[in-house]
């Protein structure tokens, strides 16, 4: 029988899908014959970085991109950290953009290059890489950015006129960079993979804080990120939610946020005191991110300003109520999931980091206005 001891080379199939070069692939005990053999076909590279709502959303383009290459092999460069978001079963490869990350990628022959970011590493490189065919972002000789193809031309517009990007456009980011990639866009919405034992801890958290297995609370996300701290929802404006939401039928309101909401988390807890037990809940600070999608993934509805929670709760398909002020909720598309607050102010949209103005956008949108919303999402759930 003729196994890898003394197989030619020629005969060892190195574009395979299972072939990895330092180990047995775990099919057969040799190339010929196999009846697992699965060519990569074209390598496709997808260059998106960050931020990493950003980075789920560009997954909308993944079906149209593998409809167009079958065949294809998907690599996709991410930062650091976002390599739980990218993952997905259209997604042969994931790489982190550090010096190792990029170092697997040079040297290879690329069929199609679509670069999705403006970063001046990331369009550096989509020049660098060889690449038969590139999309998207591409460097001037300054290495700003500019185009590789005419379907990125109103993606970069959009970063050079304010006017064109608040008033003008009508389109979402996903139809946006299904433009860009110059395929078909259908509608479709993106997905995230919640491993099963995250799911776990989700359960055993529910357990903790004496919630029914099958309960399914509120989440009320408390953060924005701390790139445009104007999305943040108010603190007053978040405790007259939660008071009025705890004090009437329906599911108890749960906590969101990351280690920067910590304060906040103890603010609205502290300020909840005396209202009845169990209405409101923290689900904690710390979770690792794809233990975070996990308790996401258990609510009945989110209530979240423009940030990765509300990405994570369309990706999980959970109803929200989004509530814009400050950023263009025109880019960004519910997929009939829920309910979007957009605060009426002649200076909204303005993607300040800083309001300086007297009154707040987002201090408008009153805990009652949130609260009716959630009580409609709901009630318009599937039986």
């Amino acid at each position: 029988m003729t196994t890898f001891a003394d197989l030619p080379l020629d005969q060892i199939r190195t574009d395979c899908r299972h072939y990895n070069g330092y180990k047995p692939c775990g099919k057969a005990d040799a190339c010929p014959g196999c009846g697992h053999y699965a060519p990569r076909g074209g390598q496709i590279l997808v260059i998106k970085l960050g931020a990493m709502g950003d980075v789920l959303r560009t997954k909308s383009l993944l079906p149209a991109l593998k409809a167009a290459h079958p065949d294809s092999w998907i690599a996709w460069l991410t930062n650091p950290g976002s390599e739980p978001i990218v993952r997905d079963p259209l997604v042969d490869e994931i790489r982190a953009f550090t010096p190792e990350g990029i170092g697997a990628l040079e040297g290879r022959r690329f069929r199609l290059l679509l670069c999705f970011d403006k970063d001046a590493h990331a369009v550096a490189l989509s020049a660098r890489l060889d690449a038969e065919e590139r999309r998207g972002f591409a460097p001037t000789p300054y290495n700003t950015a500019t185009v590789w193809s005419h379907g990125s031309i109103e993606a970069l517009r959009l970063g050079l006129s304010d006017d064109f990007k608040f008033r003008v456009n009508s389109k979402s980011v996903p139809r946006i960079v299904h433009d860009m990639a110059e395929l078909p866009y259908s509608g479709a919405g993106y997905g995230l993979a919640v491993p099963e034992r995250s799911r776990a801890r989700a359960a055993e958290l529910w357990a903790r804080l004496g919630l029914p297995a099958d309960a399914a609370p509120v989440g009320l996300n408390t953060g924005c990120g701390p790139v445009f701290a104007t999305k943040q929802w108010p603190l007053g404006n978040m405790v007259d939610f939660v008071k009025q939401a705890a004090s009437r039928p329906g599911p108890p309101v749960l906590l969101l946020g990351g280690p920067r909401e910590r304060p906040l988390h103890a603010a609205i807890l502290d300020a909840a005191r005396g209202l009845p037990a169990g209405r409101v809940l923290d689900a904690g600070n710390d979770h690792p991110l794809e233990d975070f999608f996990a308790v996401v993934e258990r609510c009945a509805a989110v209530v979240t300003t423009d940030s990765l929670a509300m990405h994570a709760a369309i990706a999980l398909r959970r109803p929200v109520v989004v509530f814009f002020g400050p950023t263009c909720e025109q880019e960004v598309d519910l997929f009939g999931l829920g309910e979007k607050l957009v605060t009426d102010f002649p200076c909204a949209p303005c993607y300040r980091k800083e309001c300086p103005m007297p009154v707040f956008c987002l201090s408008r949108l009153a805990g009652a206005e949130v609260l009716a919303a959630v009580e409609r999402v709901l009630a318009a759930r599937p039986a």
